[in-house]
C-alpha cells in the first residue's frame, strides 16, 4: 500500500487532545499541505486564522453556548452520547490550537461554490498532513461556521466565509475504527 493511501486510511477524527501545544514548524508544514490543495483555476481562494489562548477560548465558549441548547434537542443523537458530545463541545477536546479555514464570499454563486469546494480540498489536505505528523484533527462545520460572533472574535470582514474550524494537537485517546463502506457500492463504471 502506498504511503498516501496508508495515511488517508489510518486518519481518525480525534476529539480529546494533550495540553502540550504542537510546535510552530509542525503547524506550518500542516498549512503547507493545506495551501497545495487543487483550485478552479489555480485560484488558492483560502486563507488561514492560527488561533490558541485567548482567541481559542472564546471560540470555546461559543460552541458550548450552542451546543448546551442543542444537543439535549437533537433527537438524531443517541440519549447516551449526549453527554460525552456536551463535555467534548466545553472546549472542543482541548486542543490548544485551532485553524480556521475560509474562502471568499462572493456574489457569484458558481465561483462562490467553487471556492467552498477549493477551501474543503485544502482542509483534506490539513487533516492528512496533521495525521502524518502524529496530530490529531477534527474538521467541526458547525453554526459557528455563520456565527456573527465567532467573525467578531476573529476580526474576519465580510467579505470571507468560513470552511471549518479545525482543532489541532496531540491526540490524548486513540480514535476508534469507523466503519466504511466499499467504494464499489457507490461507483457506477460508464462505457468500461
Amino acid at each position: 500500500m502506498s504511503e498516501i493511501l496508508d495515511v488517508i486510511q489510518n486518519r481518525r477524527t480525534i476529539r480529546k487532545y494533550k495540553s502540550t501545544e504542537p510546535n510552530v514548524e509542525l503547524i506550518r508544514n500542516v498549512l503547507q499541505a493545506g495551501n497545495m490543495a487543487p483550485s478552479n483555476g489555480n485560484s488558492q481562494p483560502w486563507e488561514f486564522i492560527v488561533i490558541k489562548g485567548e482567541y481559542r477560548k472564546s471560540i470555546c465558549r461559543e460552541f458550548y453556548n450552542f451546543s448546551k441548547e442543542y444537543i439535549p434537542k437533537a433527537s438524531y443523537i443517541p440519549e447516551d452520547k449526549k453527554r460525552i458530545m456536551l463535555e467534548y463541545a466545553k472546549d472542543l477536546g482541548g486542543a490548544p490550537i485551532h485553524i480556521i479555514v475560509t474562502y471568499p464570499n462572493l456574489e457569484d454563486d458558481i465561483k462562490k461554490g467553487q471556492a467552498l469546494k477549493s477551501s474543503s480540498a485544502a482542509i483534506q489536505n490539513i487533516l492528512l498532513q496533521a495525521h502524518a505528523e502524529g496530530l490529531g484533527t477534527v474538521w467541526v462545520g458547525s453554526n459557528l461556521n455563520q456565527s456573527q460572533k465567532v467573525k467578531e472574535i476573529l476580526n474576519l470582514s465580510e467579505d470571507r466565509l468560513i470552511v471549518g474550524i479545525i482543532p489541532i494537537g496531540y491526540p490524548d485517546t486513540a480514535a476508534p475504527t469507523s466503519p466504511r463502506s466499499n467504494s464499489n457500492s457507490k461507483t457506477q463504471w460508464l462505457g468500461f
